[in-house]
């Protein structure tokens, strides 16, 4: 789950990217604005998985962070 979110994050941040090609190299009308809510919607739940991966893999039943079960991360 830490990878979904690490991609999901990836994703949220790179639209900051294509924000900037888009008005200032392309010249598209386009604000801030219009771009947040997909960058919220990537990085708000990337967010949570890497954070409450442990909480959520032992909910299921799957192993933690570590693969013992515990969560914790630690070796």
């Amino acid at each position: 789950m830490i990878k979904t979110g690490n991609i999901l994050i990836f994703i949220g941040v790179s639209m900051w990217g294509v924000y900037a090609v888009g008005k200032y190299l392309l010249g598209w009308d386009i604000t801030d604005r219009q771009v947040l809510p997909y960058h919220l919607m990537m990085i708000i739940p990337g967010m949570l998985l890497r954070h409450y991966s442990g909480m959520l893999a032992k909910f299921f039943g799957r192993s933690g962070r570590d693969g013992n079960g515990d969560g914790n991360g630690a070796t």
